[in-house]
């Protein structure tokens, strides 16, 4: 343990100590003689010690907390003033077991310090509702207080019923009293934080100790060194010492005691008190009506005004628990981030809907990325502003809906099929976000019926918007029949895909990569062919889309990484650096996949390959925007494969790409190749590519090469690498063995 734990424990040690040498006199005391005052010492010890505890709980903590335990402090000091007050009464003026005035006035002042110790503790802010419940629960706790305690100091200082209470007692037994009540009702009601709940909950029980000790006290009348006063002193130190270590072990971040995470989460909105409180009262009344016949007047009043409370606070919560269904009602239909209507309401709504109409749904071209850029607290912002932006556009008769994270749905009376062109159109012009304007265009999709068609109008539309994305952002489509069972189509392709990938259904082909004008093989490019059994092949512009869409294409794009990496290591156990190196195409949804550089190094190591010996093969489109897929490139490339741009100059072709993104090879598109061997301005851009790559130190890949004319001509325009049907069609991994060994150009 750390010193300043050690030392609020022996100070608290010190404390029980004392109080069992008083325990150890009074016993004495009760079989042999012994003076009066002999007790006084060891209680004057205790007080002493527990203002040392008070100050080391002070030394610690917030403002608040400090504060505290110095008016705490201040208490017990006057207890300690007193004790020795009380002792030198009875060893120089009288030796009498009648408390001196003076010393009684030092206990009511410890006791009025203590009061006000708890009082002067802040609270926190509340709502006007959560106010009331609280004045209403703290008046509930002081009248059931005030019920017993009035019933206790009567039956003690009525001389009809045997009290002998004094008057100066009486003030210091309800003061006393009345501070337990309020550090119970600071610690269990209004809430006095976590620094200081616990101690003020082992504080609270000091309030019990007068009212016992005057309990006792015709047991004690026989022996003269034990009376109320000096019997209380040490057991009420021995409670302030532990608040002290409590205290300061929460100031040192330590644990007081074990509990249930869950029991403390299950009742930590609870307050019990008040409930006690009641059945506290209600215990005491049914014991006065067995034992007497009848209710005294006091007791029946304040049990009807506890009565009148405690149905006042029930109606509040009745009050209080119908503005939260309200509230709760409100958010279950509407969202939190832009205030409009949720999935739920709009589905509802619509399901009301009989009359013809229109849905349109469109999402944020791009949000991902953008809101990964920018930030969550421009995400948000801008999602706010298309909000605007949507409803806007389509007018006060329409329903407009937050959908999903960046997708909104439009409900609008009558057939409007131009309704998702004009949400296109109107994300044309930037949106004004915080102090920026930002661009960012929508693909929306629109559905019309009317009758029964009305409820499936939003499937209608999320089927056009998807069809829409299929040919690119910024677009919009209507939906049609078509579209249903082009659905229909992908659905059961999708479930083929599955089953076709659980029997082993798809093949790897390889298209040489050339080197000119030698036509040497270097390289390969891996394709995929579905060859369902007793079916015709289907072709990879059919499946790979649907792959793509289902989330398919991360096992399919795993098996090709395990069989392309197996086939590269064949050939470098077999041919050596003369092996060829090995391009796998990486989709855009493979990108995102945070496991994606975990695969293909696992693949790399299961296989025995060198990590040089394949390329992953990119689109532009995939990384264009940076964010997640760029991060994923780059730790690809940490890996030691190489990395290469498909189809360069047909995407978002910028030259910047080309230094946040580490590519090692560029591979030109088909159409640039295709104007070769025109005139000087068709051939620019593919001259212009070659030049850009060489400057780079890149490996540049002509694709698509069909003529001996458009081979002679890249390599003239500094090409030295290029793949196409002129040099060989994609082939099974046995053929390429032949195809390394002689080249591949025919004369």
């Amino acid at each position: 343990m750390t010193r300043p734990s050690l030392r609020p424990a022996g100070a608290l040690a010190l404390v029980a100590v004392w109080l069992l040498v008083a325990i150890a006199l009074g016993a004495a005391g009760m079989l042999w003689p012994v003076p009066p005052w002999v007790l006084w010492p060891a209680a004057i010890g205790a007080t002493a010690t527990a203002t040392v505890a008070c100050r080391l709980a002070a030394s610690t903590g917030s403002d608040v907390t400090r504060a505290f335990w110095r008016r705490l402090g201040s208490a017990v000091v006057w207890l300690s003033v007193g004790g020795v007050v009380q002792l030198g009464s009875r060893l120089f003026i009288e030796d009498s077991e009648k408390l001196n005035p003076a010393a009684a006035a030092c206990f009511a002042v410890a006791a009025g310090f203590a009061m006000v110790a708890v009082i002067r503790l802040p609270h926190p802010r509340r709502t006007w509702r959560a106010s009331v419940a609280l004045c209403l629960d703290m008046a509930i706790v002081a009248t059931a207080a005030a019920i017993i305690f009035s019933h206790f100091l009567w039956n003690t200082a009525n001389p009809a019923s045997g009290g002998t209470a004094t008057a100066t007692f009486m003030l210091i037994v309800m003061v006393t009293g009345s501070a337990a009540v309020a550090a119970v009702i600071k610690a269990g009601v209004a809430g006095s934080g976590p620094a200081l709940s616990p101690a003020l909950w082992t504080l609270a029980p000091i309030g019990l100790i007068s009212p016992a000790a005057w309990l006792l006290a015709p047991a004690m009348a026989p022996w003269p060194h034990l009376d109320m006063a000096v019997a209380s002193l040490p057991v009420a130190s021995l409670f302030i010492a532990l608040a002290g270590w409590v205290q300061c072990r929460v100031n040192a971040g330590g644990e007081v005691r074990p509990a249930s995470t869950e029991r403390r989460r299950a009742w930590r909105d609870i307050s019990l008190v008040p409930y006690v409180s009641v059945a506290a009262v209600a215990s005491l009344l049914i014991f006065m009506t067995v034992r007497d016949g009848f209710l005294t007047p006091g007791l029946a009043g304040g049990s009807v005004m506890l009565t009148v409370l405690v149905v006042t606070r029930q109606l509040t919560a009745l009050l209080d628990n119908a503005v939260l269904l309200d509230r709760l009602e409100d958010q279950a239909h509407h969202d939190d981030l832009t205030g409009l209507p949720n999935r739920r309401l709009f589905t509802a709504t619509l399901a009301r809907r009989g009359t013809p109409t229109t849905v349109a749904v469109c999402d944020l071209d791009g949000f991902a990325a953008l809101n990964d850029r920018l930030g969550d607290e421009t995400g948000d912002a801008l999602l706010r502003a298309a909000a605007e932006r949507v409803t806007a556009v389509t007018g006060a008769d329409a329903v407009v809906a937050r959908l999903l994270g960046d997708e909104f749905g439009v409900l609008a009376p009558g057939d409007d099929t131009g309704l998702a062109e004009a949400l296109v159109d109107a994300f044309r012009t930037p949106l004004r976000v915080d102090t920026r304007d930002l661009l960012v265009t929508v693909t929306a999709g629109v559905a019309t019926g009317a009758g029964d068609d009305v409820p499936d109008l939003l499937r209608r539309a999320e089927l056009a918007l998807q069809a829409a994305k299929y040919t690119g952002a910024d677009r919009a489509r209507e939906h049609s029949s078509a579209l249903d069972a082009t659905a229909q189509h992908h659905a059961e392709l999708s479930a083929a895909l599955r089953r076709g990938l659980e029997l082993g259904e798809f093949r790897l082909l390889y298209q040489p990569i050339v080197e000119l004008p030698s036509g040497l093989v270097t390289g390969v490019e891996a394709l995929v062919r579905w060859h369902p059994v007793d079916q015709p092949v289907v072709s990879p512009a059919e499946f790979i889309p649907v792959a793509e869409h289902s989330g398919l294409i991360i096992d399919l794009g795993a098996w090709i990484l395990d069989q392309a990496c197996a086939d590269a290591a064949a050939w470098q156990r077999e041919h050596g650096a003369a092996g060829p190196r090995v391009n796998i195409n990486v989709s855009a949804r493979q990108l995102l996949d945070p496991d994606l550089p975990g695969l293909v190094a696992g693949a790399l190591h299961r296989h025995g390959l060198t990590p040089d010996r394949i390329t992953i093969e990119i689109t532009e489109t995939a990384v264009f925007a940076g964010g997640a897929a760029l991060e994923t490139v780059r730790e690809l490339r940490e890996l030691g494969v190489g990395l290469a741009l498909d189809d360069f100059g047909t995407g978002h072709s910028s030259l910047t790409l080309l230094r946040t993104c580490p590519v090692t090879t560029l591979k030109v598109d088909k159409s640039f190749i295709d104007d070769l061997n025109g005139t000087a301005e068709q051939e620019a851009i593919a001259s212009s590519l070659s030049t850009i790559a060489s400057t780079l130190g890149l490996r540049a890949v002509a694709e698509g090469v069909e003529t001996r004319d458009q081979a002679d001509r890249l390599h003239a325009l500094g090409y030295r690498y290029a793949q196409g049907y002129y040099f060989a069609r994609p082939v099974p991994a046995a053929d390429i063995t032949a195809l390394l060994t002689a080249p591949v150009l025919t004369p």
